[in-house]
């Protein structure tokens, strides 16, 4: 499973960002496993411009910039 989305922030910047899960997660477990990286963004990256959690079935990012291009 895999999403990608932008959101404008303080009404002139734009957040861009992905979440995927594995194949083997069901919608449940993906969504588990997102929340649960979601939740370690503030240790992991809180105040920076961007920011990656990677997990053993799933992983999301964000970033100030386009990075994807699909």
């Amino acid at each position: 499973m895999y999403a990608k989305g932008e959101v404008e922030v303080a009404g002139y910047q734009k957040i861009y960002g992905m979440a995927q899960c594995t194949r083997d997660l069901s919608g449940a477990d993906c969504k588990k496993c997102l929340d649960d990286a979601v939740n370690e963004l503030p240790r992991c990256c809180g105040g920076k411009q961007g920011g990656r959690v990677v997990g053993g079935s799933c992983n999301i990012r964000y970033e100030i910039y386009p990075f994807l291009n699909l």
